[in-house]
């Protein structure tokens, strides 16, 4: 459709004598490049990690270099409940390859609990419970597999039935170049 803009306009006539109340809900997805990052009574961060555990900046890669994306979620307690059912939703770029831990044997150290985790082609999502002022760290292994850019979405984590538990994190452009260009 199109965006939404000033010079949109919505009109409508009541064609009764009743009352009329009108509520206009706009809902969508930003453009690449232009999501806000946002903490609802949720914290989320994402680090990007070299094998070794070192800081790593993910906008520009070497093709084979293998890393690490750690997630971080908290409960920053400002609702005095345990969060149930959040879920975690990471998408990566079509440069980068998720290595499938469970299937190659290797296990990331360090991990949290979860329920359920969905391991697909281009994206993790991760399903679980976070309890009062705790917090739980996810890591998935992956590859820089095929040069080119690429756009890295939000990542994001909320609560799969309260719409008041989310948070995000702005996407980005990435790059995999040629390991003699890094």
């Amino acid at each position: 459709g199109t965006p939404l803009s000033e010079e949109n306009e919505i009109s409508f006539r009541n064609k009764s004598n009743a009352k009329l109340f009108v509520r206009l809900i706009l809902n969508g997805q930003p453009r690449p490049g232009m999501e806000q990052g946002s903490n609802n009574n949720l914290a989320l961060e994402v680090k990007y990690l070299n094998p070794d555990g070192g800081a790593l900046d993910p906008g520009r890669l070497a093709q084979g270099q293998d890393f690490v994306a750690e997630v971080t979620v908290r409960h920053p307690n400002t609702r005095a409940i345990d969060y149930q059912e959040l879920a975690l939703s990471q998408a990566f770029p079509a440069g980068w390859e998720i290595l499938n831990t469970r299937m190659d044997g290797i296990q990331l150290a360090n991990q949290s609990n979860y329920t359920y985790r969905d391991v697909r082609d281009d994206a993790v999502n991760t399903f679980f419970d976070l309890r009062r002022s705790r917090s739980h760290t996810y890591r998935v292994q992956l590859s820089a597999a095929f040069q080119g850019r690429f756009y890295l979405p939000a990542q994001s984590c909320e609560a799969m039935y309260d719409n008041g538990i989310t948070a995000y994190t702005p996407g980005q452009w990435v790059e995999v170049v040629a390991p003699g260009d890094l």
